[in-house]
């Protein structure tokens, strides 16, 4: 475990740099130089010097096991001074000197451990050059590699052993399996001496790395140690605006640690290694081999290891920022630096609007790095400061697009003795400029901040930072004698998908199928020479419309930029649907027993996901399986086991991409899928005839729709009338109380069942919530949706249609128990709405109020975005799926009949943050606070359901009416679309949980594990009388509650959803504050649960 170290979150982030800069000077730090070393100083001997000024000065920080709880223990200069001298002289004495000028090749492959650093080290002292290769080459691309660098060594590590045995059936070399970290770390053995000058050695191999293989066959880049000394000298140069070299933030304190969760044979794992661990005295935390990268993981990592900062890929940070524990952690350290892909805007603004100081960085294989300087301006974390001059940067105007530039590195001239500072020169020193292809925009403002923008050659960059040039791809696909043309997607997505343009467009969908799949084979062919990570999915292929061809240049080539810019909704729609079973063509699964499971398992990953041969307990992650190709497995396990699903339940629901991290070997994850065949898995789905039902719902309701008709004037701003149904309801009377007090608002049409339309029920429904009962703005109506005219008279409807300016349409029967044909009244009341607004004499808007549970099956680790969806599988239960029609019923209204319609999908409704009313304590929450203080616990994490991003309810009144332009001045053109009325500031279960417990003293005596609070509620419903319903009604979401924990159990996420185009149209939204603990202890007290 590592020694507990004062808390310094509470210190300025920029006090250590300052303190850093005052005393420099006198440190005694990496090797103890003056400032005329820096920038001439050779790694090797910086070690050796270390080693011998401060043994036991940790450098690295490796985990004491694969339980992050075990904590970290950390490796000394002296440990690795010690086993760089003993593997140097074993080179020497399995391969003998090197001769003269050689530098012999030694390949090595093996887990995230400082094996990497003392082999690249050693191979320095011995003469030779280490070379680090991916595990997700493909064969081709590792044999052109070693051949391309003359190798004939190969060191593996004994856990990689499956994937080098095919390079050596294909080529003859020398291979040793290298021993444990422990057994170099402590060897026995003499100094191996190393006495090259500086003008000598700077030209000399440093390690051998390969390019991403994104433009084909990877290549070799050799980098010489001249390249990391440059890195060594810029600590010296000149701040900008008080901005210094961004490597020296690090150590305005020695042993300040930094989180390298990256695998040590990319390139920036190797150059951060080098410098700033090495050159700058920062000690790095490793993340743990055998594990792949978690945002779960990284909470833990950043939560137990006391690191002061961070590296951490795109993807990672995009669903951290979700989580508010993971933002409460970064927000203590002293920044997060980021690179390697594009991050999306809205989330950088988010992480930086809550306190956490992000530094985004690029660099290349060739290069390190380009972005020099620490970013001081939070609010500028998208761009990266370059210093033009330094660098020698060289812009260049991209043609046709203006304000576009293309990143280019000029050498600078140099005096007599002066030594290279440019890292590129040293990695090509034949040139005299070098194209990055990386193309940037400027700053409107600022002359050092660059946007990038892009690779010059279309380079795609994945969200996990991997890179493919698909110009491969294209071109192969392009072959095919009835392909006109293809374009390969998949910017800051996780995997790529394929557009096809065919020479003559397939009429109907058998055709369209028929074409995909003769072209499959082409695509399948060329997926074999692809990296894995730029492997086309069947799932993710699709044809381009004949009314849509690809926009294209004069001389006839695709304009890619406008291509996909009109493609933008298909691109959407495709990677939204690759998931579902129709997309995925037969996959077998022998189904008889566990074992024949296991092996067919085994053989639909290989043949159909790519992943390496499998041994029944081979861990995936251990061979190189990948992320792209867990997703694909999850498609392919739902496919094979399609009418496989006990009654009720859904496979999207159970087998997902985190049962099989869960389940991380061929056994584990049969044994996990024969339980769910075997109908051990519970499912929230009980409707499988679900999906002909909507379909026959929706024809029916969207059949001969009213015609458009133009010229309406507009809704009135002012003295509006807006009708609204269900006042009578609990959001009702909320949406009545802001209507009555709005100065825009004219009259209200309250439309509620029952003889007087609720003018009756209505005085008693406001005065028990607090709110005001002065109704003479309000005409209540007896309504009956389902019927001619809504049910009324004639006069009332023609008045109707004469005044309303906007409809609020919030009725609908609640109850999550019952089938989607069992809400038919409803939807035909919908469209009822529709014919009356289309009949309207003003362009009165449609606002439904729909709920979350119409995506409820959302199988993205992306939030869901505010835009339709026609995926009728998504809603997970009848209650969901009618909403879901709802809307769709409204979109085509929209489409056909020219109406402003606008969707809100309402999140989970609180209650009410003022002093009168009550949250329902029928509700999932309230029951389950209720249980808790009838069983003297609560459950401390509720899996899917941990995310807190509830509204109270007068907040969820005001987004509906903001929305709807009746407090708000929002054009009515701009009155459409879909909404999420979801808190956008969210928190989490435990802390409201924490909160009760408090308020309830005694009665709830602790917090508990899921399992042990679904453990305790099953011993309680066994001997559960009646009266005990009452005061224990969780007991009645029993199921409910198992459900949760297995998907607890699978590592299910909570959803969560984009708010931005409601925030933009709602002040109730912009304003909100995430649910409090002080909230929480309001409603307890409002509840009233026995005290006694």
């Amino acid at each position: 475990m590592l020694t507990q170290r004062p808390d310094s979150g509470f210190q300025s982030r920029f006090e250590r740099a300052q303190r850093h800069q005052q005393a420099t000077a006198g440190a005694q730090r990496a090797g103890q130089a003056d400032d005329k070393a820096y920038g001439r100083r050779l790694l090797v001997d910086v070690i050796d010097s270390t080693a011998r000024a401060e043994p036991s000065r940790p450098l690295l920080h490796v985990p004491v096991s694969q339980d992050v709880s075990d904590g970290w223990y950390p490796v000394t200069y002296r440990e690795i001074a010690n086993a760089i001298n003993f593997v140097a002289h074993d080179i020497i004495r399995k391969f003998g000197p090197a001769p003269k000028g050689t530098f012999p090749t030694i390949a090595y492959l093996g887990p995230n451990d400082p094996r990497y650093l003392v082999l690249l080290l050693a191979c320095i002292k011995a003469g030779y050059q280490a070379f680090f290769v991916s595990p997700r080459n493909s064969l081709d691309g590792q044999l052109s590699l070693l051949e391309a660098t003359h190798c004939n060594i190969l060191y593996y590590a004994e856990t990689v052993q499956p994937m080098v045995q095919p390079w050596l059936d294909q080529r003859q070399m020398k291979a040793f399996q290298v021993p444990a970290m422990e057994a170099w770390l402590h060897a026995e053995t003499t100094p191996f001496p190393y006495s090259r000058p500086f003008e000598q050695a700077q030209w000399e191999p440093l390690v051998v790395l390969h390019t991403s293989g994104s433009t084909g066959i990877p290549k070799p880049i050799v980098l010489r140690q001249g390249s990391l000394a440059v890195v060594d000298r810029w600590r010296n140069f000149s701040p900008i605006n008080g901005a210094g070299f961004f490597a020296s933030h690090g150590i305005a304190e020695k042993g300040m640690k930094h989180f390298l969760p990256v695998p040590l044979f990319h390139a920036a794992a190797v150059y951060t290694l080098l410098s700033m661990a090495i050159y700058y005295g920062v000690e790095l935390v490793l993340t743990f081999p055998s594990r792949p990268l978690t945002p779960d993981l990284v909470v833990e990592c950043l939560a137990k290891s006391e690191v002061d900062h961070a590296f951490l890929p795109p993807s990672i940070l995009e669903e951290l920022s979700n989580s508010e524990e993971a933002i409460a952690i970064m927000k203590k350290l002293d920044f997060v630096s980021f690179g390697g892909g594009p991050m999306s805007k809205p989330v950088g603004d988010k992480l930086c609007e809550r306190g956490i100081n992000l530094q985004n960085r690029i660099a290349s294989t060739e290069m390190f790095p380009y972005s020099l300087h620490f970013e001081t301006d939070p609010k500028m974390w998208q761009y990266h400061f370059i210093n033009s001059e330094k660098m020698g940067a060289d812009w260049r105007p991209i043609e046709g697009d203006e304000g576009l530039f293309e990143l280019v590195i000029k050498r600078k001239e140099r005096g007599p003795g002066d030594i290279c500072d440019q890292g590129c020169f040293y990695t090509f020193p034949d040139l005299d400029e070098w194209s990055t292809s990386d193309l940037y925009r400027r700053h409107p403002t600022s002359p050092h901040h660059w946007l990038y923008s892009g690779r010059r050659d279309n380079i795609i960059v994945f969200s996990n930072g991997e890179k493919l040039n698909p110009a491969t791809i294209e071109e192969a696909v392009t072959s095919h004698p009835k392909i006109k043309s293809a374009l390969v997607v998949g910017n800051e997505r996780f995997q790529p998908a394929l557009l096809i343009e065919p020479k003559i467009n397939p009429q109907g969908e058998e055709d369209v199928a028929g074409l995909l799949e003769e072209v499959w084979p082409t695509i399948d062919a060329v997926n074999l020479e692809t990296v894995a990570h730029g492997r086309i999915g069947k799932s993710f292929v699709a044809l381009t419309k004949a009314e849509k061809p690809f926009p294209r240049s004069a001389k006839g080539s695709i304009q890619r930029k406008l291509a996909l810019q009109m493609y933008e909704d298909e691109i959407a729609e495709l990677y939204h649907r690759s998931g579902t079973l129709e997309s995925i063509g037969p996959v077998e699964l022998d189904t008889s027993s566990a074992e024949q499971l296991m092996a067919s398992i085994m053989n639909v990953m290989h043949l159909q996901a790519n992943t390496p041969p499998l041994e029944p307990d081979t861990v995936f992650f251990s061979v190189g399986v990948d992320s792209v190709q867990v997703i694909q497995t999850t498609y392919l396990l739902r496919a094979g086991l399609h009418g496989l699903e006990p009654p009720g339940q859904s496979l999207e629901d159970i087998i997902t991409p985190r049962a099989v991290y869960s389940n991380p070997t061929t056994r584990q994850l049969s044994t996990y899928v024969f339980s769910v065949i075997s109908g051990l898995v519970p499912s929230d789905v009980q409707d499988g005839n679900k999906l002909a039902s909507m379909e026959e719902l929706l024809a029916k309701y969207t059949k001969d729709m009213p015609a458009s008709v133009p010229g309406k004037p507009e809704p009135l701003d002012t003295d509006q009338t807006v009708a609204v149904t269900g006042t009578t309801g609990s959001l009702g009377a909320y949406l009545l109380d802001v209507l009555c007090a709005s100065p825009n608002v004219k009259k209200i049409v309250a439309m509620n069942r029952g003889s007087d339309g609720g003018r009756a029920r209505q005085p008693a429904i406001s005065a028990q919530r607090g709110l005001r009962q002065d109704f003479s703005k309000v005409d209540f109506v007896e309504v009956n949706l389902s019927k001619v005219n809504l049910g009324m008279t004639q006069d009332r409807y023609d008045q109707l249609l004469s005044e309303v300016d906007r409809v609020i349409h919030n009725a609908w029967p609640v109850n999550f128990n019952i089938n989607v044909g069992s809400f038919e009244p409803q939807l035909r009341g919908v469209r009822s709405l529709v014919d009356m607004a289309a009949a309207a004499a003003k362009q009165a808007p449609i606002i439904f109020v729909s709920s979350i549970s119409t995506v409820g099956g959302w199988p993205s680790l992306d939030s869901v975005p505010e835009r339709q969806f026609t995926d009728l599988t998504l809603p997970r239960m009848g209650y969901g799926a009618s909403k879901a029609l709802g809307s769709l019923i409204l979109d085509e209204a929209a489409r056909q009949s020219g109406l402003h319609t606008a969707i809100i999908r309402a999140g989970q409704i609180s209650g009410p943050s003022g002093a009168k009313g009550s949250w329902n304590k029928h509700e999932f929450f309230p029951s389950l606070v209720a249980s808790g203080v009838h069983l003297g616990a609560l459950p401390e994490h509720l899996g899917a359901r941990q995310r807190v991003d509830w509204l109270t309810i007068e907040d969820m009144a005001s987004s509906v009416l903001d929305i709807a332009g009746v407090t708000s001045r929002t054009p009515v053109s701009e009155i459409h679309g879909y909404f999420h009325a979801v808190n956008p500031c969210a928190t989490e279960w435990t802390e409201l949980a924490q909160a009760a417990k408090e308020f309830y003293g005694p009665k709830i005596k602790k917090l508990v594990p899921l399992e042990e609070w679904v453990a305790m509620l099953e011993a309680s419903a066994s001997d559960a009388k009646g009266s005990d319903l009452e005061s224990n009604p969780s007991v009645k979401l029993l199921d409910t509650h198992r459900e949760m924990l297995v998907a607890y159990q699978a590592g299910i996420k909570p959803v969560c959803f984009e708010t931005k185009r409601a925030t933009k149209y709602s002040s109730a939204m912009q304003n909100m504050q995430a649910v409090t603990p002080r909230l929480m202890q309001h409603w307890c007290s409002q509840w009233d649960f026995s005290m006694e």
